[in-house]
């Protein structure tokens, strides 16, 4: 084991994962708040072309989520040189991938949101927008597989002093391109593009210059004469089927989002505040799940089992008593939480109710998010993506619709559709674990 990780704890690489997590979903929310001020069919342009954007990033996470588990299990069985080899390999894919589809972007962009419905009064402005974006494509590709490395060598911290740092960056470029700072003239999501661009350039120079002083690469004296084929496979094992994760659950969402629409806008609009409001309870979750993925590699790659066993356990523990505390203090204070977004007294009173089913919910996700990043980490990945297909398509999906429209229930009955389904796969994938059907699913060799 790396001395690096032998010296921090669960704490110590869960507290500032939480941070950059926090702090990557405010950026699009800060550029939302900003744009605003310039105006609605900018954030209209913004809204439109991020939806493409976002989908692609699926792609450039699934080479990312291969890297840090194989990264950590080869350190942790004292594999230099195999660990470096990964690294390098997922740099080269995601860069590959990256190239092809900015230029992908570039050329078809009008295309794709045409396809899209885009309204014509801002389309022309959505499709500079996307293509400034799109261009650039390769330096949100390789961003994630170079935080993987850092956190793969324990450097969290680091990792979320850069994303600070871009932050800072990218709302300064913002204020200067949407309100005229300096005499430079106004020119919106235009500007927003370009600050985007130029935080993501900074954050990967950044990240590499902490690689390069911080890490030691070494590679076997074969390694650039083959072509990495076994490294390739491992690391899309486990991508693959993390990708195709992510893709269900955004078209699941996309699909209950149907449902919320059929209630009406009291509905969406007390659902994004709800959204919005417990999704600092669930980065909390995930960092310490993402945190704790990183000690199971460690220990699978030094055969240590029982450690990975209670160190999973003790860690579900922290994060369903944190997220239960959280939860019902959010109960508590709901009236003044919604009040920050409305006064609107069917928005309290609904967001109220759903805060409530909420509790029940955070202690599902807690539980799922843990055991299901554990499971990964030992090289069980398929398990989480067969019950996560099940879980969100055959359970919360149906469970949604029936309670929320025929049993009308509404907003309150897809909460507990949520709830259901994050409550299933918990029990499932902590059943799993207690199995112990993962210790022979290691990709060291």
């Amino acid at each position: 084991m790396s001395e690096t990780i032998k010296r921090q704890s669960l704490k110590q690489l869960a507290w500032p994962i939480f941070i950059e997590l926090t702090l990557f979903m405010l950026m699009g929310t800060v550029d939302t708040f900003m744009l605003s001020a310039y105006s609605d069919s900018a954030v209209a342009a913004v809204g439109m072309s991020n939806q493409v954007i976002n989908l692609i990033a699926v792609m450039f996470n699934f080479v990312a989520a291969g890297t840090i588990i194989l990264m950590t299990q080869n350190l942790g069985a004292n594999h230099q040189e195999k660990a470096c080899e990964i690294a390098v390999v997922s740099i080269g894919a995601n860069l590959i991938i990256g190239l092809i589809l900015s230029l992908t972007m570039v050329i078809c962009s009008k295309y794709i949101l045409r396809f899209m419905n885009t309204p014509t009064e801002i389309m022309g402005v959505t499709v500079t927008y996307t293509k400034i974006i799109g261009s650039f494509l390769f330096l949100m590709a390789i961003q994630p597989v170079l935080s993987g490395i850092l956190r793969s060598y324990g450097y969290t911290k680091q990792s979320m002093i850069i994303t600070l740092i871009a932050n800072a960056l990218n709302v300064f470029g913002n204020a200067i391109f949407i309100y005229g700072l300096f005499g430079v003239a106004k020119i919106g999501p235009i500007g927003v593009a370009i600050s985007t661009v130029f935080s993501r350039l900074v954050t990967i120079v950044l990240i590499a210059l902490v690689i390069f002083k911080k890490i030691h690469f070494n590679f076997s004296k074969d390694f650039f004469k083959r072509l990495p084929i076994q490294e390739i496979q491992n690391i899309l094992k486990i991508g693959v089927p993390s990708a195709l994760e992510q893709v269900a659950y955004s078209s699941s969402q996309v699909i209950i989002l149907s449902f919320v629409s059929l209630l009406g806008t009291l509905a969406i609009t007390t659902r994004v505040y709800t959204s919005n409001l417990s999704m600092f309870i669930y980065l909390f979750s995930l960092a310490i799940a993402q945190a704790n993925q990183v000690l199971v590699g460690y220990l699978i790659g030094e055969q240590k089992i029982e450690d990975v066993y209670h160190q999973t356990f003790k860690t579900q523990a922290l994060a369903v008593s944190v997220s239960i505390t959280l939860s019902i203090i959010a109960y508590l204070m709901s009236h003044s939480l919604f009040g920050i977004f409305t006064q609107d007294e069917s928005i309290l009173s609904l967001g109220k109710s759903l805060l409530l089913v909420n509790i029940l919910l955070e202690i599902g996700r807690a539980s799922n998010l843990v055991l299901t990043n554990a499971l990964k980490a030992t090289g069980d990945v398929n398990y989480p993506f067969i019950f996560g297909i099940i879980g969100m398509w055959l359970i919360c999906i149906p469970i949604a619709y029936l309670l929320a429209i025929p049993f009308q229930f509404g907003l309150v009955g897809i909460w507990i559709a949520f709830a259901v389904d994050e409550c299933f796969r918990g029990l499932i994938f902590t059943l799993r674990f207690k199995g112990r059907k993962w210790i022979d699913k290691s990709f060291i060799t």
